[in-house]
């Protein structure tokens, strides 16, 4: 069984025949892999430490939010008047806006976790650096010879 599949950035060229069927591994969403990782268009500020036990903060903090839809809850007109231009939401969509806007709702509340969950990480890196030469200064002294 063979259908178009598309490839890149729109264009007729990047549409080709798929013979075999897609795989369960085909479908898998990739995880970032190295130690870190980039968000945004460059600079050092957009560098993050990658959890490897949480993949998932990597790919929110990745993945491009979708601009909101500007559907209006009341009856409209577009364009130029006329009432060929009136707009009136049916029942569906106005039920369908309300899944959208519960849906909204809810990638706001799991992106503002992922973002607590890097700073509480941050945070306890920040702690262990501190502790770290505490802990060293306090071995060497216990392993320096005494000069009394």
């Amino acid at each position: 069984m063979s259908r178009n599949i598309s490839y890149g950035r729109g264009g007729a060229g990047n549409i080709t025949r798929q013979h075999s069927a897609p795989t369960p591994k085909d479908l898998v969403t990739p995880t970032i892999k190295q130690e870190v990782y980039t968000t945004g268009r460059g600079g050092s500020g957009n560098m993050m430490q990658n959890d490897p036990q949480r993949p998932e903060i990597a790919r929110e903090s990745q993945d491009v939010e979708s601009p909101p839809l500007r559907a209006q809850k009341i009856p409209h007109h577009t364009g130029r008047g006329g009432a060929a231009n009136a707009y009136i939401p049916t029942p569906e969509e106005e039920e369908r806006e309300k899944k959208i806007k519960e849906q909204e709702a809810e990638l706001v509340r799991v992106r503002t976790q992922s973002k607590d969950r890097v700073k509480e990480i941050e945070q306890e890196r920040q702690e262990l650096r501190k502790e770290s030469p505490k802990e060293a200064s306090k071995e060497a002294s216990k392993e320096a010879p005494s000069s009394s």
